[in-house]
């Protein structure tokens, strides 16, 4: 997810779209999870059949403002293209159930790592950069909550 996280907040950039960063993002996750052995086949073709769908079920992001789920155009293809001062969020997630067809040690687990950015002149600017969402970070921020 980090890889996916991370290559979202390179690409949004004004000109881009929603559905273009989605689509570099997909090929990430779908390639993540062949290497673990929760999809089987070509990259290219489990793209085309939407293989990830089962695991990635909402989409890569959503407009941010007055509201979490802020107004806004929000097409199946979502190619609206991005502007300076929009606000977003990027939170590519995989979920997989309890009862999936995959290794067991993959069985009923989740996660989600999002940030939220203002698209700028000449990129993005990441509101929620100051959040950890490394593995290594995470836990030693639990480990000092515990010592406190």
């Amino acid at each position: 997810m980090l890889e996916s996280l991370e290559t979202a907040l390179k690409l949004y950039r004004p000109g881009t779209s929603i559905c273009q960063v989605n689509q570099e993002v997909v090929r990430i996750m779908i390639t993540g999870l062949v290497r673990l052995g929760i999809l089987k086949g070509e990259i290219d073709e489990l793209i085309a059949n939407n293989a990830h769908r089962p695991y990635f079920m909402h989409g890569l992001s959503h407009w941010l403002g007055l509201d979490v789920h802020d107004v806004g155009n929000y097409d199946t293809d979502r190619s609206r293209v991005l502007e300076p001062g929009m606000v977003l969020t990027v939170e590519p997630g995989l979920y997989i159930a309890t009862d999936a067809d995959v290794p067991a040690q993959y069985r009923g687990i989740g996660i989600r790592i999002e940030d939220d950015i203002v698209i700028t002149e000449d990129g993005n600017e990441n509101l929620t950069a100051g959040v950890v969402k490394k593995a290594d970070e995470i836990e030693a921020l639990m480990a000092a909550a515990r010592q406190s």
